[in-house]
């Protein structure tokens, strides 16, 4: 007999949604901006910055399809210049010459594409995908825990002071200020609980970054994310069920939040995303 055999029956509501969920992480996964494919940031100091496969260049990738020299880009105070050295470089999905680029623009060479995000105080910013890396290759879909409704409670959310932020650590050993919404408090399997909530990219709504007694061993060792949805008169719902791993599960390229201390629960979540295998 399975342990999802003795799970208690989960609301035909509460599986629609889940099952909705889990699809679009799917698809996400499985996308032209997959997680699986970013190899991470870069900064260009100004000066020459060949792109290719050979051994002279500083952007270096020797994926199928990669030349030794694709192009060069040029980063001078506040430009980026894209100078193609063979006619496969493609700008916003067009053949390219040679161009300014524009914040947002995107640079296809082979598997590669490269998007400018625009200059910072060291230099040009730019991203780096790569659809030919072998995780996302290998990619056969995420893994769950069972359902339990039980890990569905309502919470009584207690604001912050406005305009407070807290420090959090990253994966990458620095540090990410967050604006901090408030506190949720409420209690599961008897007991007394409360997590942090912030203010990211879904206006109204709480994210949450914490860890539990399942971190490291059948969920991703530096915790997970969770989305609360805004809450009415003080009453919102927290459903563990919906916990997902960060991107940093999928790819060293990126630089995840890491659980204040306040989000660290000793209490085992034996449900939502559970550790990517793959990575």
């Amino acid at each position: 007999m399975t342990i999802a055999a003795h799970l208690p029956t989960v609301p035909p509501e509460q599986q629609r949604e889940i099952e909705a969920w889990r699809a679009e992480k799917d698809r996400e996964l499985r996308g032209p901006d997959s997680p699986l494919g970013y190899v991470g940031p870069r900064t260009l100091q100004p000066g020459h910055h060949l792109l290719g496969s050979g051994a002279q260049t500083d952007l270096r990738f020797e994926s199928p399809g990669v030349p030794e020299i694709a192009l060069d880009f040029l980063a001078q105070d506040v430009r980026l210049r894209l100078i193609p050295a063979l006619p496969l470089v493609a700008l916003n999905g067009e053949p390219s010459s040679e161009a300014d680029l524009r914040p947002g623009d995107r640079v296809g060479v082979g598997p590669l594409e490269i998007r400018y995000q625009g200059h910072g105080p060291a230099g040009a910013m730019i991203s780096i995908r790569d659809q030919s890396r072998p995780a996302l290759l290998a990619y056969r879909g995420l893994h769950y825990l069972p359902v339990d409704p039980r890990y569905r409670v309502e919470a009584t959310f207690e604001p912050a002071v406005p305009g407070q932020t807290l420090t959090l650590e990253t994966t990458q050993h620095q540090q990410r200020q967050l604006p901090l919404r408030g506190t949720l408090h409420f209690t599961l399997l008897g007991q007394k609980l409360s997590l942090q909530g912030f203010a990211l990219d879904r206006p109204g709504d709480l994210f949450v970054v914490f860890r539990d007694g399942s971190s490291g061993q059948q969920t991703y060792g530096a915790g997970r994310f969770l989305w609360v949805k805004g809450p009415i008169d003080g009453k919102t719902t927290v459903d563990f069920n919906l916990a997902w791993n960060p991107l940093c599960a999928y790819s060293t390229g990126y630089n995840c939040p890491l659980a204040p201390p306040a989000n660290r629960l000793r209490l085992p979540i034996p449900v939502g995303e559970a550790s990517y295998e793959q990575h």
